[in-house]
């Protein structure tokens, strides 16, 4: 018995040595945010305060110092999602993360052909060479001085960050713009469903649908329809694993000094993206003679992308700009690296890539690159071109110093000085905006093509000419408004320019859900702080419930209901359309829209392009429904597996029923357990934890129940699918600035500043966040200093 005690006591002084070991290496990870340093490269002396939430305050005498230390603090809280962004942006993460992410560096090497690095580069304004380069010198210092306590995500994966380069910011830069773009997405997937519906059904689906498009290419022949599933799901993939997923949405709103009780502006903006632990967003603050501004970053940039300096404040909404078309290229039969242009034959370039991949030694490929741009439908392996190939013509080849825009925003005094940096700021993004005068205005980013004869919403030929891009509209001619009358600017990712615009700028603007609810809450009172801001942040009215439940109701009145379909309408028609966690309405109702969608779409479209369909763009299939049942009659309500000819009021009924008995499966068959929060759950993930439940118990926040849904101004959206946890975004970042007083200015995070799981920075903001409430937002010296929790001192090099 003795010999088995001392056994079992020598284990556990093995397992607690061991246990030890491993938390005392999980502590070396940790960064050190106080101290004196001697650092090459700087020129003068930096002081770099951190605030409770771990924040940094970046003060120096110079802006190569400022973006030096950016880079160093952003490398000391994020380096491993700044790797993981580059190598997603260069087309290298199946180096770290193996063959299944081969597409996915396919994908985004291919488009990142179109822009030849050396070209890029120096096309840069010197202000964004030189940031770019001082933030890289930032970065590395980090790495040369912290090589033996890097984050832990590298030991699990076993490699090493490379140095950092300006064109990694770059290419994160571009990856963040692939992502937030809408056509890359949708018009493949319009030619895909013409290609299985016809084009009369899917007019209806994409309203605007030009028609003729079929004739344009013989039938069979089009290989938009086989490039679409290799090409969606490839981004689709990026997303998963970075956290990022395609698309995005947000709002901003601004009013003047006649709509606000101080009589100065009041501004409001949340970018509505893809939850990830650490956040998509990093926040700082530089301070320097020629700037003092703070707000939200990407890690992996120096600038601030949204947030306020002392005399005007930005933020972001998502265009949705179409910033890219499609061109079918016709393909020479004796030689396949030719291409029909006119009355003569081209030359496709040619440009052979290898991709290293983890524990699979290397894959060759031939990227081909067109007049139009790259060909894209080489991604698909298992196709054979059948006389045709697809490239893509990219905005962003035409606009290569975007850089220079945020340079300057970040230094504005006026708002001509913002309106002057958004001619440079070329992105798929608004800006809307307000300065220290009194003056409020809006800015939308993106480069519009003049396209003559198409609209560039489907593939077009490329080889008779007729289709090609006759350069740009002027920034004087890019919708922008300043000081309106009624006294405020909304946009919600709405429609922004007038009817007679002869341009187009998208054909995929969001529903107009948030920006009805917004302008209602505006119009409701005379005048404004920052509390009524921020619960106009928190709201979950659902604009979409209000207008289709008296429908609902409608169409059940001759219906024979069960006691727990009567039930369960009985609280939709109490409800007061506020999507409450602990509600039972918003689960029934959201729930239903589940069952709408798939009732209407799915047995014609086919279960792999409605997927494809409903979570890509949710704004597309519920514009589009919202258009079907104002016009009362389609063939989409009709079930083609039925005798009978279904209407408006059967597929309504149905989706009722369907949902009602979904929910008694899922939550029981007391309607009034039915609450929201038990299904509308949302987790943050971490990229490992999405893979592992064992890391994910550490990487991993949540679950928490959420109210709110897709399309109410607090966001929480979730995929049409059987699963209603929040997926795809929600309020990644929101800033409320108050001219008449900077400090009851206002920030927070859906997490913290460190993507280090052992640090109290880790998570640190994410019950004021879940809660609708805030953390200060400075800029003066003397209130950053009354919050001071670290502080470094970086000194340069004597001699």
């Amino acid at each position: 018995m003795k010999a088995v005690k001392w056994s079992l006591v020598g284990l556990l002084v093995i397992l607690a040595i061991g246990v030890a070991a491993i938390y005392g290496y999980l502590r070396s990870t940790l960064p050190d945010y106080s101290g004196i340093q001697t650092v090459p490269g700087l020129i003068n002396e930096v002081e770099i305060v951190r605030d409770s939430f771990g924040m940094p305050h970046i003060y120096a005498a110079n802006d190569h110092d400022a973006y030096f230390s950016m880079g160093f603090c952003q490398a000391q809280d994020r380096l491993f999602q700044m790797d993981l962004a580059r190598r997603a942006g260069l087309g290298r993460l199946a180096e770290i993360l193996g063959e299944s992410l081969v597409k996915v560096d396919k994908l985004f090497r291919t488009l990142r052909a179109a822009l030849p690095q050396d070209d890029w580069y120096g096309k840069i304004s010197p202000e964004g060479r030189n940031s770019l380069e001082a933030f890289a010198k930032g970065v590395n210092y980090f790495l040369e001085t912290n090589d033996a306590s890097l984050p832990i995500e590298f030991k699990i994966l076993g490699y090493a960050p490379e140095p950092w380069s300006a064109f990694d910011s770059m290419a994160v830069m571009l990856y963040m713009d692939w992502t937030m773009n809408y056509a890359f997405k949708t018009e493949l997937l319009h030619a895909a469903i013409i290609d299985r519906v016809g084009e009369k059904m899917a007019h209806e689906l994409f309203i605007d649908y030009p028609t003729g498009f079929p004739a344009i290419v013989p039938e069979g022949e089009d290989p938009t329809a086989r490039i679409a599933p290799a090409y969606l799901d490839a981004l689709q993939l990026a997303g998963r694993v970075l956290g990022f997923e395609a698309g995005g949405a947000s709002n901003g709103w601004v009013v003047s000094a006649q709509k606000s009780i101080s009589g100065k502006p009041l501004f409001a903006n949340d970018p509505h993206l893809n939850l990830s632990i650490p956040s998509i967003w990093y926040e700082g603050h530089i301070s320097t003679p020629s700037m003092n501004v703070s707000g939200a970053l990407v890690a992996g940039l120096p600038f601030v992308l949204g947030g306020a300096n002392e005399h005007v404040a930005w933020g972001v909404t998502n265009s949705h700009h179409d910033d890219a078309d499609f061109y079918l290229e016709k393909i020479n039969p004796e030689d396949l690296n030719s291409y029909r242009y006119l009355d003569r034959w081209e030359q496709m370039k040619i440009k052979r890539e290898v991709i290293k991949v983890k524990g699979a030694g290397e894959i060759s490929f031939e990227i081909k690159l067109t007049r139009h741009g790259p060909v894209i439908d080489d991604l698909n392996k298992h196709e054979k071109r059948k006389g045709f190939a697809l490239a893509m013509r990219l905005v962003r080849v035409d606009f290569l110093n975007a850089f220079k825009g945020y340079w300057l925003v970040n230094r504005a005094k006026t708002i001509k000085d913002i309106e002057e940096a958004a001619g440079y700021a070329k992105s798929g993004q608004n800006w809307i905006y307000a300065d220290e005068n009194g003056n409020i205005g809006f800015y939308f980013l993106g480069g519009i093509p003049k396209r003559k004869g198409f609209t560039g919403e489907l593939p077009v030929p490329g080889w008779d000419g007729k289709h090609e891009w006759e350069g740009y509209v002027s920034n004087r001619e890019q919708p922008h408004l300043r000081n309106p009358k009624q006294g405020f600017i909304i946009n919600a990712n709405n429609k922004i320019e007038p009817e007679d615009y002869p341009y187009v700028i998208t054909k995929y603007y969001a529903t107009p859900d948030r920006f009805v609810r917004i302008q209602e809450m505006l119009e409701e009172k005379e005048r404004f702080g920052p509390e009524d801001f921020e619960k106009m942040l928190a709201d979950t009215l659902m604009v979409m419930a209000r207008e289709w439940v008296p429908l609902i109701v409608k169409s059940l009145k001759d219906v024979e209901l069960s006691i727990r379909e009567k039930d369960a309408l009985k609280q939709l028609r109490e409800w007061d359309y506020f999507a409450g966690k602990n509600e039972v309405a918003p689960t029934v109702f959201n729930v239903f829209m589940n069952y709408l969608a798939e009732n209407t779409f799915k047995k014609r479209l086919g279960p792999d392009l409605y997927e494809y369909y409903v979570t890509g763009d949710k704004n597309i299939p519920f514009n589009v429904l919202r258009e079907l049942i104002q016009k009362g009659e389609s063939s989409w309500f009709d079930d083609p597996g039925t005798q009978r000819k279904e209407g408006l009021n059967d597929v309504l009924a149905k989706s009722f029923k369907d949902s009602t008995t979904f929910l008694e499966e899922k939550l029981g068959g007391n309607v009034r357990d039915w609450k929201w929060g038990k299904i509308h759950t949302l987790t943050i993930y971490h990229p490992f934890g999405k893979k592992s439940p064992l890391l994910g118990k550490f990487f991993n926040l949540g679950p928490y129940p959420v109210g709110g849904s897709i399309f109410t101004v607090n966001p929480t959206y979730f995929k049409i699918s059987k699963s209603f946890a929040v997926q795809g975004g929600a309020s990644s970042f929101r800033h409320i600035i108050d001219f008449a007083d900077m400090t009851n200015s206002k920030r927070i995070l859906p997490g913290g500043i460190s993507g280090n799981f052992m640090s109290p920075h880790y998570d640190d903001q994410i019950e004021l966040w879940l809660a609708g409430r805030y953390r200060p937002f400075v800029l003066g010296r003397k209130e950053v200093m009354k919050d001071v929790r670290y502080r470094l001192t970086m000194k340069p090099v004597k001699g």
